[in-house]
């Protein structure tokens, strides 16, 4: 079969820190699947200005916004797995993350609704990974938030190993007060390494299966053509 790419999103505000670094290795663990091609994107550094609800998108298919979010857009959109990565921020996702995944459904639904077609049923397999201050601060809530917006764009979610904690996500923590800011903590946790390369591993081979089943099933006319088409981002860009 082709290639498929699994892709590292990272929605920490801090370049290659600690949610980074355990993305980053749920990524190398990934790609000792055969087929697998791996690629990270940080949304460090990045202007993601959050939804208004203003729904000009809904009439002219473009956003009134002329930022970074269409290049978050492409890399979504040319996945076929995806690792999601976050820190907690007052126990959930930080606002440059939110901000992205309210706008990317937002943006996408109208032009399907156009068309008078379904939004394409991605099919992408996700894993979810977050790293808290302490072992216990928030993780589960920002693993939940980041889960129900996979379903709600039509993914699915595996977990990562169960005797590693993580059930239904990876979640590590970087140490307690004063260091919890120190860069590569996380790499110190043992459980969430060993969560993030389980979780990498298992994305890959479910984005495998997933990616050869839609193969033979296309090929064979049985399946949806919601599963078939894709759209790339120039449908939204802003003039």
């Amino acid at each position: 079969m082709e290639n498929f790419k699994i892709l590292g999103l990272v929605g920490s505000p801090r370049k290659e820190a600690n949610t980074y670094r355990l993305v980053k290795t749920a990524l190398e663990e990934a790609a000792t699947v055969p087929g697998a091609e791996v690629e990270i994107y940080e949304m460090a550094g990045k202007k993601i200005n959050h939804c208004i609800g203003c729904h000009k998108c809904a009439k002219t298919l473009r956003c009134v916004f002329k930022d970074d979010l269409m290049e978050f857009m492409d890399k979504y959109l040319a996945a076929d797995g995806i690792i999601w990565g976050s820190p907690v921020y007052h126990m959930g996702l930080p606002s440059l993350m939110k901000a992205a995944i309210d706008r990317l459904p937002n943006m996408m639904e109208p032009f399907y609704l156009r068309k008078g077609t379904d939004k394409p049923r991605y099919s992408k397999v996700c894993g979810v990974i977050t790293v808290g201050a302490h072992r216990n601060g928030g993780q589960e809530l920002t693993l939940s938030q980041m889960i129900n917006s996979c379903l709600l764009m039509n993914n699915i979610v595996i977990s990562g190993m169960t005797l590693a904690g993580a059930y239904i996500g990876v979640a590590g923590h970087s140490g307690q007060m004063p260091d919890f800011l120190a860069k590569d903590n996380v790499l110190q946790d043992d459980w969430a390494i060993l969560g993030a390369k389980t979780t990498g591993k298992r994305v890959a081979e479910m984005t495998k299966i997933v990616a050869e089943g839609k193969a033979v099933l296309k090929g064979n006319g049985e399946l949806p053509q919601e599963y078939i088409y894709r759209e790339g981002p120039e449908k939204w860009a802003p003039e």
